[in-house]
């Protein structure tokens, strides 16, 4: 199921058809089988204009990548069904019955699923309570075929305890979450206040005027707003700012003039709504299907020079941070080569020299491939250490320096302090793992004995590092590493500050995080 989940999402052409699919499908329905007028309610013209903005938003939402495709899909499916269920419960009257929709225990547990992980930046946080949210989802909706009772009863539930979710999250997971940011922990809170007082509002206005049905689905808009809408468009923003492509400002100008003119022929001819509402989601369908279009031309074969022009031109914002990150991507091929090349090919030999017949010449060769097998291990370690696991930080920390102590064959003991339950957003945990990597390094090679202690630390949305160390002598200038070290410190924003104090070496790294540089890493 998983992987049929990942495949689907990084479709990004079907992706497409499937939001102007629906588009299509929601204005023929609202045009054939909504009444719409000047003399409409409130309440109705409210939900249109929620539907319109949930059509728009996810044509944008198809326009960015994110790290996690699997979040696009679960967004685009959450704004698909809340569109939908907004239309089918415009003819109920109470406010309770709005939770009794088949749809409604889905759309809660993508609303908080989604927020989380945009929260988070994908990070595995609480994986154990969304498991369970998620398996009460589907029991829940599974009792509307079986029993409507069951289902009554069920919904009322699963609809109290996934808005308490985030609120459990913060009671079961505070050790976990004192390493993340004040911002993400600040919108953490809002989102755990703001979905249980929802909740009872709405419980307590039961019955009466359509309006209260209406502050669920602005409650929805208000998180995507603040959340998701934020993320997504404060990247497309960078992305779109550094395009200079003239074909789009040309396109952009063209859409925006034609909409000028459909408000205003509507004004002055005063078209029925429903004519007005057509031919607007006419528009947008257009805009979407250019769009899908756009994706396909450079998607090409004839196209991979522009597609690569397009892509040079999608830069961070700091550039020379994204210079720095791109080694990580390089050394990686190379370690995949050295290890598909040429250690398996080395390994062969090594195996068929087993069955020599002259024993003193197969063991000579089984001591020299075997050492080359080391050496090659060395060299693979060294260009792409770290893997994508679900290890904590600080056993992916403590093991590379246990192998860098094994590689020099030092006998210096490495006294290791990290936080309790360690994490770092991306890419700051591949960053602060090279710094380690330099600094065990630097230690083990130069220590003149004695104990090295390594301490790391993350508050005040920065991560300090501390090594120290005995010397054997007082240097007179920095070597190559530790000078190429600070560079990357100073580019980060950071800095780096050294210490000599009878033959005591101490290195004091003060590394701030950038919260942008998350954001864009993980919705690029």
């Amino acid at each position: 199921m998983k992987q049929f989940v990942k495949l689907f999402s990084k479709n990004s052409l079907l992706l497409w058809w499937l939001t102007i699919l629906n588009h299509l499908a929601l204005m023929i329905y609202i045009y054939h089988r909504i009444p719409l007028d000047f003399s409409t309610d409130f309440s109705l013209q409210m939900v249109l204009l929620l539907i319109i903005a949930l059509i728009v938003f996810s044509y944008i939402c198809n326009i960015v990548t994110f790290r996690y495709s699997e979040l696009k899909l679960w967004l685009l499916l959450m704004m698909f069904l809340i569109s939908w269920q907004s239309i089918f419960n415009q003819g109920v009257a109470s406010t309770l019955l709005h939770f009794f929709d088949i749809l409604h225990p889905l759309n809660s547990f993508i609303l908080v699923y989604s927020s989380l992980s945009i929260i988070f930046l994908g990070e595995k946080i609480g994986e154990e309570l969304l498991s369970v949210s998620f398996v009460l989802t589907l029991i829940t909706i599974s009792s509307y075929l079986l029993s409507p009772s069951i289902f009554l009863f069920l919904s009322l539930f699963a609809s109290f305890f996934l808005n308490l979710v985030p609120l459990i999250l913060l009671i079961l997971y505070h050790k976990e979450l004192k390493s993340k940011l004040k911002y993400q922990r600040r919108n953490l809170w809002i989102l755990a206040l703001i979905l249980p007082l929802s909740y009872f509002f709405l419980y307590i206005n039961t019955t009466g005027s359509g309006v209260t049905n209406l502050v669920w689905y602005l409650e929805i808009l208000s998180i995507l707003a603040f959340l998701h809408f934020k993320t997504i468009i404060s990247s497309l923003q960078k992305k779109v700012s550094e395009l200079k492509l003239s074909y789009i400002k040309a396109f952009s100008r063209l859409f925006l003039l034609v909409m000028f003119l459909l408000v205003g022929i509507f004004i002055i001819f005063r078209l029925d709504l429903n004519t007005s509402f057509l031919v607007l989601n006419i528009m947008l369908l257009l805009f979407g299907i250019c769009s899908e279009e756009l994706i396909r031309l450079f998607r090409s074969a004839e196209m991979l020079d522009s597609r690569d022009y397009v892509k040079v031109l999608f830069l961070k914002r700091n550039r020379m941070v994204k210079n720095l990150l791109a080694n990580e991507d390089t050394e990686q091929q190379f370690s995949e080569f050295l290890h598909n090349e040429i250690l398996q090919n080395v390994m062969a030999i090594k195996n068929f020299n087993k069955y020599s017949s002259n024993q003193a010449f197969g063991e000579q060769i089984n001591l020299v491939t075997e050492e080359l097998v080391q050496r090659i291990r060395e060299r693979m370690d060294y260009y792409q250490p770290m893997v994508e696991t679900d290890e904590q930080l600080d056993i992916q920390y403590q093991g590379l320096i246990n192998r860098i102590v094994k590689r020099y064959h030092a006998e210096n003991e490495v006294v290791t302090q990290f936080p309790a339950h360690f994490r770092l957003l991306s890419p700051y945990d591949k960053i602060a793992y090279r710094l380690v990597e330099e600094l065990a390094t630097n230690a083990v090679k130069y220590a003149s004995g004695g104990r090295i202690s390594l301490k790391i630390d993350v508050h005040d949305d920065a991560i300090f590092i501390i090594s120290e160390n005995d010397c054997l002598q007082k240097e007179k200038s920095l070597g190559y590493g530790l000078k190429n070290m600070s560079n990357k410190i100073s580019v980060l924003g950071g800095q780096m500050q050294i210490f000599e104090n009878n033959k005591r070496f101490r290195v004091e790294i003060t590394l701030p995080i950038d919260k942008e540089l998350c954001y864009e890493n993980f919705v690029n």
